[in-house]
C-alpha cells in the first residue's frame, strides 16, 4: 500500500473518531464519548501495527492530545456550572476541576518520555583536570623495602603515619 494512502487512511481513522467524541459530548454522552475516544485509538493502533506504520513518538503525541481534550471535557462537564440567578453567574465545582488537573497531569507523562528519550544528553563521568596550582599527586610505591617506624620516629615529628 501506499506511504500517502497508509497516513491518510491513518489520519482519517483519528479524525472519525474525534468527529464521533464531540457529537457525543455535545449531548452529555462523556460515557458514549469515552467509548468512541478508546476505540478510535484502539483501532488506530491496530492499523499502525498491522501495516508495519506505528511510530512511537506520534503514539505519544495522539494520546497526551487525547488525554488533554478529555481533561478539558472533563472540566466544562463537570468542573463549571452555569446557575440561573444571578444572571451568567458560574459556579466552579472542586471535585470536576480536580479530576481534569489529574487527567491533565497523566496525559503529561508520555511527552515527558518521548522528550526524555530524544534527549541527547550523555552524561560522563568527571574528569579532574589538574590545574596550575594543584601539587602533583605523590605516585605510589610498590615497594617491599620498607620498615617498621619505631614509636620513638612517630613522636619525632620528621614522619607521617599513613
Amino acid at each position: 500500500m501506499n506511504l500517502n494512502l497508509k497516513k491518510i487512511a491513518s489520519g482519517l481513522i483519528l479524525v472519525i473518531g474525534l468527529i464521533l467524541f464531540f457529537s457525543s459530548l455535545l449531548n452529555n454522552h462523556l460515557n458514549l464519548s469515552l467509548i468512541y475516544l478508546t476505540s478510535t485509538l484502539i483501532i488506530w493502533v491496530l492499523y499502525g501495527l498491522i501495516l508495519d506504520d506505528f511510530d512511537v513518538r506520534i503514539f505519544a503525541w495522539v494520546i497526551s492530545a487525547t488525554g488533554f481534550l478529555l481533561a478539558i471535557s472533563v472540566f466544562f462537564l463537570y468542573g463549571v456550572e452555569e446557575v440561573p440567578h444571578p444572571v451568567g453567574a458560574i459556579v466552579f465545582h472542586a471535585g470536576g476541576i480536580a479530576g481534569a488537573l489529574g487527567m491533565g497531569l497523566f496525559s503529561l507523562f508520555p511527552l515527558l518520555i518521548i522528550h526524555q528519550l530524544s534527549s541527547k544528553k550523555t552524561t560522563s563521568p568527571a574528569t579532574h583536570k589538574l590545574n596550575e596550582n594543584d601539587a602533583t599527586p605523590d605516585p605510589e610505591l610498590d615497594s617491599d623495602e620498607w620498615e617498621f617506624a619505631t614509636e620513638k620516629e612517630l613522636q619525632s615529628g620528621e614522619f607521617e603515619a599513613g
